[in-house]
């Protein structure tokens, strides 16, 4: 009759051959640390742009680049609201430390930054004028319904089926341009950081 194995016997036949490769182990905690300090630095931890940049020269230059990169592109999307902060100066400083201050990762910095400031405006200027252009429409609708009903009617734009319709398809589309060229440019810093 064969030898019944115990739990641990089996499974130390089936780890038997697992190696532990401790340079992946390695690499893979320090770019959870550089991200970490990066986040940090971003999410406006009290910690200096210098402070920063001294905690992350102690890593490997290679290790460096391949995390802030990473950090850099999640870092990067459309506000939703006017940018009153220094976020995107935050990435940029980001960008020189990864790129060893290449002029054109700098640039295409500049240009995104300023492309996504932007944003938040447009929005509201299409809202602004899509209000403007549809008033006379509301108008009408409350002079009928007026007529109708005997009694002045007051409606307000932002209820509006058919406005709130075409605000949000064309509020859709303009995120929809924003987005592919933010996605095309983040291909281009991304390219530029490796």
């Amino acid at each position: 009759m064969g030898k019944i194995k115990s739990a641990w016997e089996i499974a130390l036949e089936k780890t038997a051959d697992i190696k532990l490769d401790k340079e992946k182990y390695q690499h893979d905690a320090d770019l959870t640390k550089i991200r970490t300090i990066a986040g940090g630095y971003l999410s406006d931890d009290g910690k200096s742009l210098e402070e920063t940049e001294k905690e992350l020269s102690s890593f490997d230059r290679k290790d460096l680049k391949e995390a802030l990169s990473i950090t850099i592109i999640q870092a990067l999307s459309l506000p939703q609201e006017e940018v009153l902060d220094d976020r995107y100066e935050k990435i940029a400083a980001l960008t020189a430390i990864a790129s060893n201050d290449n002029a054109q990762a700098k640039a295409l910095m500049d240009q995104l930054t300023a492309f996504l400031k932007q944003y938040p405006m447009h929005r509201k200027e299409l809202v602004e004028k899509m209000k403007e252009q549809y008033q006379p429409m509301l108008e009408e609708k409350e002079a009928k319904l007026s007529e109708q009903y005997g009694q002045p009617v007051k409606l307000r734009i932002e209820n509006d089926k058919e406005f709130v319709e075409l605000a949000s398809k064309n509020l859709e589309r303009l995120q929809d341009q924003y987005t592919r060229t933010l996605d095309g440019a983040k291909q281009q810093l991304k390219e530029l950081l490796s």
